[in-house]
């Protein structure tokens, strides 16, 4: 079971050598730079020789990223991928094509080059007199991401993948758009962030030298500053959910995934979302989550905590899945989440720990995903009904700035509104670093509250609220503009200090109100029916708490704005009233 105050390990079954600048040779003769770590001599123990076997042989963990293995993420690696060795798994860290220490030119992230070349890397790996053929693909982030994408090409040689902060939807999940927005800040800070790396310089020790008659890095750096772009250069010229994004996004074939999946999620980072639609929609494997509080770090030293043994969950889950040992993992709960009970306390940019409990849910509900939308045939399934698991409770807006249960008997109104462009200045960070010196947590609400057309709750809750899953939202709206953006956010408010702590939002470019394939401008005065997911929660709201719901047409910085100042209109009426839809957790299992 999962432990939030892991051992400190000392020893380890194994011993590890370190193999700092092995060359793994591709097909085009361009050589990608690795560091492995091996096991090597054991200390003696009966049952562990029973458990694993052949000792000359392995099982291989492979991270491929373009982080610079030398430098930037040296530290961490050596962390993490030797603890790995140090239970009898070969760790192999390779920089990608034209990264680090690699050789060839780097183009895009996630290309059909790179995934060819990790094919590559995985036979080479499962060829190797060390290892049992058997290979697990780890990382977060852009390792999370490669690793589901190998997946789905199914190579023989990839026995499962550990993914953490990563995507089924390159389009609508990752750091480039946003409700088919522009995700201002993200977007434009990672690719300068990846243009600097891109632009370093391989270690000269590693490519024979400073010698001026051995000036091979020398030459491999000019030409990699001849090829360089920035990525955002790419991005800008797919704004539609084209096959630049279908490529990659593992949505379009959920069943090509059949190897044993363990994902990891966190409420401050970006991609947590798709943890909940990939629990739902991966049928043709074995799956297993984690959804903490964290930012985009490994959860053993993320903010806001707690933090767990996590690499002791890697481990556990490795050796069922991978080695064969029955420890009993597979008859555990398919989710761990980690229910925030969120508080006036925790209203600051950095937070050190949220409070809340660990759940262990066996069910996942079935969540409509970017395939489904396509098909119009296909079941409507957002925030369906799994009877074991969750209900629906549905609110309803009034023209008299009311969240109420009751639908409401009024006549046919409207409400206009116009935001400010600061709104959304105290909505933190949309991808929390996870770190205490990044201020990424979002704060009293109440400031972009008063930019927003508000909806509030006139009872407190007269008794806790737990949500799980996605809230929705269902307007009719007009607009004075061809284009314009929705973002929705659902907030409690405190029974006494009137503090609006965020809870969950979501954001739509009206123009992508059918379809991020096929966007189609707005008819000014016309009405439209307009449906918004927001972002994925489990939490438990307190007694006391009022329910709030703020609408606004800008929500700077997280996404860019429209091209011009928009007056949206909210039409009420008793046939299609305006309403919210909370996903109620009404079963679990708590620890």
């Amino acid at each position: 079971m999962m432990s939030g105050n892991p051992s400190i390990r000392t020893e380890f079954p194994y011993d590890v050598q370190k193999f700092s600048q092995v060359s793994i040779p591709l097909l085009d003769n361009v050589k990608l730079a690795a560091t492995l770590w091996v096991p090597n001599e054991r200390h003696k123990s009966d049952l562990q020789s029973a458990q694993h076997g052949d000792e000359s042989k392995f099982p291989a963990i492979l991270e491929f990223l373009p982080y610079r293995k030398a430098d930037w993420t040296s530290v961490r690696d050596e962390l993490r991928l030797k603890y790995f060795s140090g239970f009898g798994y070969v760790s192999v860290r390779v920089d990608i094509r034209g990264t680090g220490n690699s050789e060839g030119i780097f183009d895009d992230e996630y290309s059909e080059q790179e995934q060819k070349d990790c094919g590559e890397v995985l036979d080479w790996i499962s060829r190797q007199t060390w290892c049992t053929g058997k290979i697990v693909m780890f990382g977060k982030s852009w390792g999370g991401f490669n690793g589901l994408q190998m997946a789905a090409l199914r190579p023989k040689n990839l026995a499962g993948v550990i993914s953490a902060y990563s995507t089924d939807d390159r389009y609508s999940d990752d750091i480039h758009y946003c409700g088919g927005c522009i995700a201002a800040g993200e977007a434009l800070s990672w690719s300068t962030q990846m243009l600097v790396w891109s632009a370093c310089a391989p270690h000269p020790q590693y490519q024979g030298g400073l010698d001026v008659e051995n000036d091979k890095w020398l030459i491999m750096w000019k030409k990699r500053l001849e090829d360089l772009d920035p990525l955002d250069s790419i991005w800008l010229k797919h704004q539609t959910r084209d096959n630049y994004w279908r490529h990659g996004s593992i949505c379009e074939d959920y069943s090509q995934i059949q190897c044993p999946v363990l994902l990891i999620g966190g409420f401050s980072d970006l991609y947590t979302d798709p943890v909940f639609r990939m629990m739902s929609a991966l049928t043709s494997c074995e799956k297993r989550a984690i959804i903490g509080p964290w930012g985009h770090q490994w959860s053993d030293s993320a903010y806001p905590g707690p933090q767990i043994g996590i690499l002791q969950e890697f481990v556990r889950w490795m050796d069922h899945y991978i080695k064969g040992i029955d420890n009993g993992i597979n008859h555990e709960p398919v989710l761990s989440i980690y229910q925030l009970h969120p508080n006036s306390d925790e209203l600051h940019s950095v937070v050190e720990e949220r409070k809340g409990e660990w759940l262990h849910i066996n069910h996942v509900p079935a969540y409509e995903n970017e395939r489904d939308k396509r098909n119009k045939n296909a079941l409507r399934r957002t925030n369906s009904i799994e009877n074991q698991t969750m209900e629906q409770i549905t609110l309803f807006l009034t023209s008299s700035y009311l969240l109420q249960s009751n639908s409401p008997s009024q006549p046919s109104s409207t409400l206009s509104f116009s935001s400010s462009q600061f709104t959304g200045m105290v909505g933190g960070n949309w991808l929390g670093w996870g770190t205490l010196i990044h201020p990424d947590h979002p704060v009293d609400q109440r400031e972009d509250d008063g930019r927003s057309i508000c909806f509030t709750a006139a009872e407190h809750l007269n008794e806790d609220l737990e949500l799980f899953g996605f809230p929705s939202v269902r307007f009719d709206v007009s607009c004075d503009q061809p284009n314009a953006l929705l973002c929705v956010r659902l907030c409690a408010i405190h029974p006494t200090r009137g503090a609006s702590v965020l809870i969950a939002r979501g954001i739509l470019n009206l123009t992508h109100r059918d379809s991020h394939e096929n966007p189609e401008p707005l008819q000014i005065g016309q009405v439209y029916s307009i449906n918004i997911t927001l972002s994925s929660t489990c939490v438990r709201i307190a007694a006391g708490y009022r329910l709030r719901l703020a609408v606004s047409t800008c929500y700077w910085p997280l996404v860019w704005p429209s091209a011009h100042p928009a007056t949206v209109t909210l039409h009420f009426n008793t046939e299609h009233p305006p309403t919210v839809i909370l996903p109620k957790l009404i079963n679990k299992w708590c620890v």
